[in-house]
């Protein structure tokens, strides 16, 4: 396999089309991070970058679950079973975990983030919510001023 971030934004078949537009914008905002302070693509990089995709997708897939349902009588109702509170929530620390791992590797290489890369990803992640609950946007319009 061919281990460069442009590879990975391409995603996995196993994807769904949403998941797979996920990837690309979340790799090409790593890249675009990497590319400000100086990180080299390295294979081991990249590989940290596809964790972090794998398990924020996963994390996503199990979060879907908590996604409110129109029961029998009509009414909109969310159940938390156990299970999947705490499927949810090792999935949650193994994507903390592999961030971390992302962040080491880059100081490793002698390119720290001075930012924790779970910080920059956060408005990232804010702008791919609607994506966990499926909600449609408004088409717009390129305007010159």
């Amino acid at each position: 396999m061919d281990m460069h971030l442009k590879n990975l934004a391409r995603g996995d078949s196993w994807m769904t089309p949403d998941e797979r537009r996920h990837v690309k914008k979340f790799v090409a905002a790593i890249a675009r991070l990497f590319s400000g302070y100086g990180v080299e693509e390295t294979p081991l990089l990249t590989l940290r970058v596809g964790d972090v995709a794998i398990h924020h997708l996963l994390v996503r897939r199990l979060e879907k679950g908590l996604a409110p349902v129109v029961d029998n009588q009509g009414e909109r109702v969310a159940e938390l079973s156990g299970a999947l509170a705490d499927q949810i929530g090792k999935g949650r620390e193994r994507l903390r975990k592999a961030v971390r791992e992302l962040e080491d590797a880059c100081a490793r290489l002698g390119r720290p983030i001075d930012v924790g890369l779970a910080d920059r990803m956060l408005p990232l992640v804010r702008k791919t919510q609607d994506l966990l609950h499926d909600v449609e946007l408004p088409a717009q319009e390129d305007t010159e001023e």
